[in-house]
């Protein structure tokens, strides 16, 4: 070899190849999680990211004096939400109507509020909306989806008169924005199975038990069973959810 040759290899840095291999590894893994980290941002700035974590299923009901949604008042106001329940039951400021009366078995004495035949304890209308309001606000695990059967038509347009009519309807929407109707989803889900899709129907069918049917507590604690039977994918559940 030429002794220009022997000084520039002379002058080369000694690289045992077991550390080039390491090095060469290590590059290797960090381009691959710098990979994945960017697929990952990218899902999540898309909008297609849906962490489960980030939203409470909060199912809720009402009892009703009648089913004229544009004039019918509350009477009992339920929710759940895995563990944690909020019920109250409210004195109506008009009748409830005989067909209610038969089917809740709440009717009121002078100034009481009688289910069948013993007095319940009653909260303002006021009280009642802000403690739900409360109960929302402080779900454990992000922002609320309430949960409702016929809500579409039914549970909501009575609620949201009846905020509208308290001045709470924008605190309300400010903590819950959207709901989910189990009625047209049932309908979607087992239209080729079931011919029926009230709410003690599809208990009895998918749970197999008697409950007490049209009292608001028991409906919501029912309704999250069956939510959990049902376990609708996210997509599905997104085409019965409507805006409140």
């Amino acid at each position: 070899m030429c002794p220009a040759k022997l000084q520039r290899a002379a002058q080369r840095p000694c690289v045992p190849p077991a550390s080039v291999s390491v090095f060469g590894r290590i590059a290797g893994v960090l381009r691959a999680v710098t990979g994945l980290l960017l697929r990952l941002l990218q899902w999540i700035t898309s909008g297609k990211a849906m962490i489960s974590e980030e939203e409470t299923l909060v199912f809720f009901d009402l009892e009703t004096t009648g089913l004229d949604t544009s004039r019918c008042d509350i009477v009992q106001l339920s929710a759940i939400s895995g563990a944690q329940v909020f019920s109250v039951y409210l004195l109506p400021r008009c009748c409830i109507t005989e067909g209610a009366s038969q089917v809740t078995g709440l009717w009121v004495d002078g100034s009481t509020l009688m289910l069948r035949e013993r007095p319940v304890q009653t909260v303002p209308h006021q009280q009642a909306l802000t403690g739900f309001i409360r109960f929302l606000q402080n779900q454990t695990f992000g922002r609320p989806i309430l949960v409702g059967h016929n809500s579409r038509r039914f549970d909501w347009p009575i609620l949201r008169r009846v905020l509208e009519e308290f001045g709470l309807l924008q605190e309300f929407r400010s903590c819950a924005s959207e709901c989910v109707d189990t009625l047209s989803l049932s309908r979607e889900m087992f239209r080729n199975a079931l011919q029926k899709f009230s709410q003690p129907f599809l208990v009895q069918h998918f749970l197999q038990q008697e409950y007490g049917a049209h009292d608001a507590s028991e409906d919501v604690r029912t309704l999250q069973e069956l939510y959990r039977v049902w376990r609708p994918s996210l997509e599905l559940r997104d085409n019965h959810t409507f805006r409140l």
